[in-house]
């Protein structure tokens, strides 16, 4: 079952992720800021990232860059969902995002871009 860690502030975009995610048959992890998901991710190493952008302390595009700096971490998928408007799509491939969504999402998307970006254990168990 792959494991997929949800880094976002919003108490009800978690609720909704893991409640979808999970009904899809992912193990859902989560952190509610950038320092909490630094921690999780180095501990339990998830399959992939679901990383809000606009969050307190450490933001996600920080947050994106220490992932992929730091070899614990390099080898993650990350794929961002933003509430912007602007599309930063470039930036955040330049910094080493799988892929780029905007919020509000439709979940089919969010589910087509986990399963591109965990390859061969995209199918849950």
């Amino acid at each position: 079952m792959a494991r997929v860690l949800v880094i976002d502030d919003d108490k009800d975009t978690m609720r909704i992720l893991e409640a979808k995610l999970t009904d899809a048959g992912y193990q859902v992890l989560q952190a509610a800021d950038g320092r909490e998901g630094l921690e999780k991710a180095k501990l339990t190493k998830p399959d992939l990232i679901l990383l809000d952008v606009m969050m307190p302390e450490i933001d996600g595009l920080s947050l994106l860059r220490q992932l992929k700096f730091d070899a614990q971490t390099d080898k993650i998928p990350v794929v961002i969902m933003t509430a912007k408007g602007e599309k930063m799509e470039k930036l955040f491939e330049m910094e080493g995002a799988e892929a780029y969504l905007t919020k509000p999402f439709v979940f089919a998307d969010l589910l087509d871009r986990i399963r591109a970006s965990l390859g061969d254990k995209a199918e849950p168990s």
